[in-house]
């Protein structure tokens, strides 16, 4: 979990209480920036990790898995 969903699980209860600002809106949208992100780089790689079982490439696998857990730990994929 990236420091990004902590923060927007945050916003969802400071609307919730209705505590949620126009003041929040940049952050808010940084955070869904860096979700989305985060998602998309996480997809990516499970299909192409998919690929990579499907053509049996365990190079490529083993490689692949280095990015998945570089995206877990950081929230960036080494060249995707």
């Amino acid at each position: 979990m990236l420091p990004a969903h902590v923060r927007l699980a945050e916003f969802y209860y400071l609307h919730k209480a209705g505590k949620l600002t126009m003041e929040h809106g940049p952050e808010l949208l940084q955070c869904l920036h860096v979700n989305a992100r985060y998602c998309w780089d996480s997809l990516k790689l499970r299909q192409l990790s998919n690929m990579a079982v499907a053509t049996q490439d365990m190079e490529w696998l083993t490689k692949l898995h280095i990015q998945e857990e570089a995206l877990r730990l950081t929230g960036r994929a080494p060249t995707i």
